[in-house]
């Protein structure tokens, strides 16, 4: 099976189109524990954006750091963000030149030990790393036994990385590079009309890895259909998992 973290950016527009923005909360917990200043932001697998533009509306300049175009062509960014197109991983910034770095449901495909040093080395004192992600959901309702059914066929196409690496708070901390570590989390619901729903659901790695092998776009449109006929919307309940660490 093809990695999927390299696989993102042919799924770059149904990024756009249906992964929903991130809650304000999440910046909040983020500014309450950065005492730097509000200078330079970095965004570590900044995909199609979404918690780039957040973090463009609070500090003075960022930089996306991304490695697959096709991602970025979709994303809109405001002027003040710069972009790289490169790995986490290889990401370079002056030692003590940045107030915040982030990850948006991106850190888990990452080389998390490397990423924490990097970031750790370059935050000025007083700044923070804050890697975020929605855990597994659940789907309230009459189509939930369906979603439990549908995510059953998913299962053996979800990467190892969506297990064993979604742990950041143990992350940050066996690091070692923190001076503290804070663990952050939150249950959002999110109600949306049937089409979307689908919508999202196609954005998920290994419900597209499942969708190669059972159909493609036709699968998609059987999802589509099927939740139509359970009503108008679908509500998600997504628990939003994260840890920040505080450089000293």
């Amino acid at each position: 099976m093809a990695d999927p973290s390299r696989n993102f950016g042919e799924a770059a527009a149904r990024y756009t189109a249906f992964r929903p923005d991130y809650p304000q909360e999440i910046f909040d917990f983020l500014l309450a524990h950065v005492t730097s200043g509000r200078l330079f932001a970095v965004d570590l697998g900044a995909g199609s954006g979404q918690a780039t533009r957040n973090l463009a509306g609070l500090f003075s300049n960022v930089t996306a750091i991304e490695p697959d175009g096709r991602l970025v062509e979709e994303a809109r960014l405001p002027a003040n963000v710069k972009i790289e197109l490169k790995a986490a991983e290889t990401a370079e910034f002056a030692e003590a030149s940045l107030d915040a770095v982030i990850s948006a449901t991106a850190f888990h495909w990452m080389n998390q030990a490397l990423v924490c040093k990097n970031a750790a080395c370059w935050l000025k004192t007083g700044g923070a790393f804050f890697p975020f992600a929605p855990d597994a959901f659940q789907v309230a309702g009459d189509a939930s036994d369906y979603f439990t059914d549908e995510f059953d066929k998913w299962r053996p196409y979800r990467d190892r990385r969506l297990v064993d690496c979604y742990d950041y708070e143990a992350a940050l901390k066996e690091s070692g590079v923190f001076a503290s570590v804070l663990p952050y989390r939150q249950t959002l619901r999110h109600q949306l009309p049937s089409a979307a729903a689908a919508g999202l659901i196609s954005t998920f790695s290994f419900a597209r890895d499942y969708a190669r092998d059972h159909g493609g776009e036709d699968y998609f449109q059987s999802v589509k259909d099927t939740l139509t006929r359970f009503g108008e919307t679908v509500t998600f309940i997504v628990p939003i998992i994260g840890a920040l660490g505080v450089k000293a």
